[in-house]
């Protein structure tokens, strides 16, 4: 049977040991929250999310474990991969949930598997996408479908629309959200760069920003390695030719030391050596004055980011960028009367309102994570989203690290708690030299296993600070013990990319901490438990790839192959190429430079 939204809510309180006495400390009471569990009244969608921020709960985390239509993500990787008959299934409007456009992108994604494509199912999503004016994820799901395929023309109608709305997607962006991004972005390199007959200055220039200015992070080493590629290439404009090329050279040569020089998602591959070879063949074709029927504008002079104070005017802002009338909510179920209402109070909107509107508007449960927390200013209570650690330097985490510890000793938060622990632990990889072996490392990696091994069920909150919870462990058979707790945990939420590079990154720190103490038999077991199936290529991001060949230089280590040193020295100089900065290798450099010095 399945559970409702708020047993979902109250199962996961449970098992993250939240009180009800600190729920009501968020102005919930608990008979009001009891009324809500046991579906007796419904909960204002403002109320839902403060209670989620303390579970360290996303949206998106909530629709898999609740596991109804209306709150499933819709990925490219769910699509090309799923069950052929479900997927005919949805095509054929099994679930009365799904939207037109819905059942629209599985019949194509189905024609796509069966190599059965054709105009007309081109033709029906690019209709859908050229009357929006921003898209949201399920418009950039029907957009990275049809990129590969549609003409050039329409392609850049719609990819003026992705740029001007890329500042949704700012501090936000997930491995689903990266695989479309990178789509899209591979496309437009394919279709106005790489075929003569589309070049232009405007087109050249376009894609040039579009890219550059595209969010990303340290591990989407991808999208950084194409920044770096449409940085060197937009530095030709000034004739910086001799440098240009050098640099290029190097940044190929690394790329191709890691066989990401051809790169791959699951709808095209992109050769970035091709691409430097024809721009050095016909570099002046890149930078013709334009002649073409579609005119690009300059990436300047897009629509500027909206920013809003509350839900209701990002509401507002979807129905009218998705030209939705005040007539087809009504018949979606919610009143002209409560939604101009919710435009204007911040806790008017239900949540049954909510997942009707959601419907409606074609939103996903991560275009509530996205969409909603990026575009709202009065953030306050994300303590997860706030301080992402991508975006702090080094010197600034012990000063985070005490700042999510006292607010967490007044308020007893969880997230608190778990900011806490994350901060700290990157304040002794990335500032204090040996911190890895020391017994302060050993001693917060206990407090860390105590709390996770007390819970069921985690979300990403917790896988993100698992990575910091063995490096206690003296011995195999509590090296054995977590990696039977982490595959529980890992079986009971449904993580698309749990495969290398999520089990890699849990496992890495511990490894290296075991070989630079001298323990192999704990450091053979390690590696042991941490090894992962093969996956198709095109869904291990180039991060993922970077930490295997890691573990393949640690085991060399472990058995004394004399190579080593030498290998895990070009290693790092090519992740310090590849990253596009220091700030990934520098920790590495610090921790392992003493290995091949020795």
């Amino acid at each position: 049977m399945l559970k409702t939204i708020g047993q979902v809510i109250n199962d996961v309180r449970r098992e993250k040991h939240i009180s009800l006495a600190q729920i009501a400390d968020l102005g919930i009471s608990k008979s009001r929250y009891y009324r809500f569990i046991d579906g007796e009244i419904d909960m204002p969608m403002f109320d839902i999310m403060t209670i989620m921020d303390v579970l360290t709960l996303s949206f998106a985390e909530l629709g898999q474990l609740t596991n109804k239509a209306c709150l499933q993500d819709i990925t490219l990787h769910w699509l090309l991969t799923t069950d052929i008959a479900e997927l005919t299934d949805r095509a054929n409007e099994s679930d009365e949930q799904d939207t037109d456009f819905r059942r629209l992108i599985f019949a194509y994604a189905l024609a796509l598997r069966e190599d059965n494509i054709n105009r007309d199912q081109d033709e029906a999503i690019f209709q859908r996408l050229v009357t929006l004016e921003a898209f949201t994820l399920i418009d950039l799901v029907g957009f990275a479908l049809i990129a590969p395929t549609i003409s050039a023309d329409k392609f850049k109608l719609l990819y003026v629309r992705y740029a001007a709305g890329m500042a949704n997607f700012q501090n936000f962006l997930n491995s689903d959200i990266y695989d479309l991004v990178l789509t899209i972005h591979m496309a437009a390199i394919d279709k106005l760069l790489l075929q003569p007959e589309n070049r232009s200055y405007n087109s050249t220039m376009f894609v040039i920003e579009t890219i550059l200015n595209q969010y990303t992070e340290p591990q989407y080493m991808e999208l950084r390695l194409l920044q770096q590629v449409m940085q060197l290439l937009k530095t030709t404009t000034d004739g910086v030719t001799f440098t240009t090329t050098n640099r290029m050279t190097t940044l190929l040569l690394s790329a191709k030391t890691h066989q990401i020089a051809v790169m791959k998602t699951r709808l095209m591959s992109l050769d970035l050596s091709a691409l430097w070879t024809e721009f050095q063949v016909g570099a002046s074709k890149f930078w013709v004055k334009p002649n073409e029927h579609v005119q690009l504008p300059k990436f300047s002079t897009l629509p500027p980011e909206e920013m809003f104070n509350h839900y209701g005017d990002v509401f507002r802002w979807i129905i009218k960028q998705k030209h939705v009338t005040p007539g087809m909510v009504v018949d979606a179920g919610v009143s002209t009367y409560k939604l101009y209402k919710a435009y204007n109070e911040n806790g008017y909107l239900q949540l049954e309102e909510l997942l009707k509107l959601m419907h409606l508007l074609d939103l996903m449960p991560s275009d509530i994570d996205v969409v909603l927390r990026r575009r709202l200013i009065n953030v306050t209570n994300s303590t997860w989203y706030q301080y992402s650690w991508q975006h702090i330097q080094p010197l600034g985490y012990d000063a985070l690290a005490r700042s999510m510890q006292l607010k967490y000793e007044t308020d007893h938060q969880r997230k608190d708690l778990e900011a806490y622990f994350e901060f700290k632990a990157l304040d002794g990889l990335f500032v204090h030299q040996n911190w890895l072996q020391s017994p302060a490392a050993a001693e917060l990696s206990k407090t860390i296993s105590d709390e996770l091994m007390a819970m069921e069920t985690w979300t990403y909150a917790e896988f993100r600070v698992a990575r910091y919870a063995m490096l206690h462990i003296e011995n195999p058979a509590g090296i054995q013990m977590w990696a039977q707790l982490l595959n529980r945990a890992m079986r009971k939420v449904d993580q698309r990319y749990i495969n290398r590079n999520t089990v890699l990154d849990i496992f890495e720190w511990p490894l290296l901490r075991a070989i630079l103490l001298g323990k192999r038999e704990l450091a053979e077991t390690l590696l042991q438990v941490a090894q992962v199936p093969d996956t198709d290529p095109a869904d291990v991001m180039v991060f993922g790839r970077g930490q295997q060949r890691l573990f393949d230089i640690y085991a060399a280590i472990l058995h004394d192959h004399p190579h080593v040193r030498r290998d895990l020295q070009e290693h790092l100089s090519d992740f310090v190429v590849l990253a596009g900065d220091r700030k990934f290798s520098d920790a590495y450099q610090k921790i392992l430079r003493p290995m091949w010095e020795e």
